[in-house]
């Protein structure tokens, strides 16, 4: 590799990074204008259309613009599936919960059955964001849509799942990478895996329609 060409991979790794740096400064701004617990999710989702954006290699000309733009059209709809999603967490939760503090080999058998709808519910959520930038649906089809995207991609839902955990553990113990990039650095990554299990799977529907 000639000096040209190292200048220009470190020229578009610095721009990279600058960008996420960017992002992530945002994401903390609009939560705090949705007042936190309501700007969490839709700067979340602003986040992702414009990493969605860069990925497709689409053209954006004001990146906050965008992010308001985005945050703004997705406020309401983007909340409410939040909350869906959190009541069916809370259930499974507290079902586990109880369940695991009864004895009897029933109560254990169904203590293994809601831990495992646990994971598969912790699997949906890593998909629903990518998921709710790439479709329009109504709330629960994004759900459904996430978990059958997750389960058609084991072992991508396991890098996503790993590489995730990985920048978490990173940044509860590093302050400055979660300030820095962690958040958007984290949903990164689950964009570029996502975004290739979704195209796998409409290479896939479109097989089986030709075939059908």
């Amino acid at each position: 590799m000639n000096a040209v060409a190292l200048t220009e991979v470190v020229r578009r790794f610095c721009e990279g990074l600058l960008k996420l740096v960017y992002l992530n400064l945002l994401w903390f701004l609009f939560s705090l204008i949705g007042l936190g617990i309501f700007g969490v999710v839709p700067a979340t989702v602003a986040l992702c259309k414009v990493q969605k954006s860069w990925l497709e290699e689409t053209h954006i000309t004001s990146v906050f613009y965008e992010y308001w733009r985005q945050f703004k059209r997705h406020f309401i709809q983007s909340n409410l599936l939040a909350i869906v999603l959190m009541l069916i967490g809370s259930i499974i939760y507290f079902d586990l919960k109880f369940f695991m503090e009864q004895d009897g080999i029933v109560s254990q058998i169904i203590s293994v059955i809601i831990f495992i709808l646990s994971v598969w519910f912790m699997i949906t959520v890593l998909y629903i964001f990518p998921i709710y930038v790439s479709y329009r649906l109504k709330l629960i089809a994004y759900i459904k849509y996430a978990f059958i995207i997750a389960m058609l991609n084991p072992f991508k839902t396991i890098g996503m799942a790993i590489s995730t955990w990985g920048m978490v553990y990173l940044s509860f113990y590093f302050s400055q990478i979660l300030l820095s990039m962690g958040i958007s650095l984290s949903f990164f990554m689950i964009m570029i895996i996502s975004l290739q299990a979704i195209d796998q799977v409409g290479i896939l529907q479109q097989k089986l329609a030709k075939s059908g």
